[in-house]
């Protein structure tokens, strides 16, 4: 009978990402094994249709924080009697949950008071936060399963149902298969990670004027609104610019972005899902910490004012006043920026 393996994702979009090299390999480290990876349900669409995993279960977003969340998810995994668990998330919540589910090996990052809750509670490496995130999911699983597994970079598996639903879904606002274009994803979830969308309007004009590219805005639904502003202050630019926000799926974004001649955004679960279709992508980066977080990527150009004192802070809010207010991205100049989306067009 085969093993079966349990995997609790991380709960947002950039860390599931960055999660997929440590998922794509767990049937190299447990050959033969049935692989189940519990995920948020906005999420699961990340995993569906990947040949690693076997089954995808959801929980629901009431349920993903809280003490009755633990209940919960116990509910959800019980029933599989799963063998062995990878627990990505280093909450004490989510620890819980494995152990009243009747996982037998836990296997997870000692954090957040939770050693007892492991059957096999690894140390993080010292220092602390000095290893990208990709990684430390990845040796989770190389330390875990004692195997010696080679990493590689995030990679999202798209299909033919895929890339002609991004196909149909551009054809449909004007964009055709022939027409090269660039994505970008002009707001962060971070207050102190946005360039602004007056910057990002202006890139896309200038990307419109000089490159002759279309330009597809990508977001939430939450950022629709700014997203038909950007469109409409684009002005003579607007009928190359293309308001995509909120109107797809992560599939679907994922197939768009794959068909891009490039991605700009700062660094940002759009970026992650970005880099994980192989598409050429410009971050801007300020208050995250590159070295941890940034998007594992081979054809990325990271624009970092790296010189100043209070770079890659990680905080969500600015706490400087002053001149000194986000300087990390006022810093940051459209010329700068087009000077990077120069170098990696030219690139073959």
């Amino acid at each position: 009978m085969s093993t079966r393996v349990l995997i609790r994702t991380p709960n947002h979009l950039g860390d599931c990402i960055m999660a997929l090299p440590m998922i794509n390999e767990t049937r190299e480290a447990y050959p033969g094994a049935e692989i189940t990876v519990l995920t948020p349900e906005p999420l699961a669409e990340l995993f569906t249709r990947n040949p690693g995993i076997d089954r995808v279960l959801t929980i629901p977003p009431q349920h993903v924080h809280g003490v009755i969340a633990i209940f919960k998810v116990k509910e959800i995994i019980s029933p599989g009697e799963f063998e062995v668990g990878y627990i990505l998330p280093p909450s004490f919540g989510a620890a819980s949950s494995f152990k009243l589910g009747g996982v037998k090996e836990r296997i997870g990052y000692i954090a957040d008071g939770r050693r007892l809750l492991l059957s096999k509670p690894l140390p993080l490496p010292e220092p602390l936060n000095s290893e990208h995130r990709s990684k430390l999911y990845f040796d989770l699983l190389r330390r875990g399963s004692g195997s010696s597994i080679n990493y590689i970079k995030p990679k999202m598996f798209l299909d033919e149902i895929d890339t002609t639903a991004g196909q149909e879904l551009l054809k449909g606002f004007g964009v055709a298969e022939s027409d090269k274009y660039a994505v970008i994803a002009f707001r962060a979830v971070g207050e102190s990670r946005r360039w602004g969308t007056e910057n990002y309007t202006a890139l896309a004009k200038q990307l419109v004027e000089r490159h002759h590219l279309k330009v597809v805005l990508a977001g939430s639904e939450a950022d629709r609104k700014i997203g038909d502003q950007m469109v409409s202050d684009a002005g003579g630019s607007a009928g190359s610019v293309i308001n995509l926000a909120g109107k797809t799926s992560l599939r679907e974004l994922a197939a768009v972005c794959s068909g891009a001649a490039l991605f700009v955004g700062n660094d940002s679960g759009p970026a992650h899902l970005a880099a994980a279709v192989g598409v050429p992508l410009i971050v801007l980066s300020g208050a995250d910490d590159p070295k941890e977080t940034s998007p594992m990527s081979n054809n990325k150009r990271l624009i970092c004012r790296d010189q100043l004192d209070c770079i890659s802070c990680v905080k969500n809010k600015c706490p400087l006043k002053g001149d000194a207010f986000m300087r990390c991205m006022k810093e940051i100049t459209l010329e700068m920026v087009m000077a990077e989306v120069g170098t990696l067009l030219q690139k073959p």
